[in-house]
């Protein structure tokens, strides 16, 4: 794996990249099959972790749980 240099933002990305990390420059296109991950619209796709999943999943039932109990707690009272 060789480093070369972003001709947008001057930094160092690996020749295997299909786009600059720091500013998303598409740097090279993949011939044959299917790319994965792939450049789409000239853009890097970006791609939700399963840590940031499972972080939502849990936000939103912490969210909904505390607003039946706010609820209920405003019509009881």
């Amino acid at each position: 794996m060789a480093l070369t240099v972003c001709p947008e933002c001057d930094g160092k990305v690996s020749d295997k990249a299909f786009a600059c990390p720091a500013c998303g420059y598409p740097l090279g296109q993949q011939t044959g099959g299917s790319a994965w991950p792939a450049v789409l619209g000239g853009v890097a796709g970006t791609y939700i972790s399963a840590q940031a999943l499972v972080t939502i999943i849990v936000g939103s039932i912490m969210f909904i749980a505390f607003a039946a109990i706010m609820i209920v707690a405003v019509l009881s009272s």
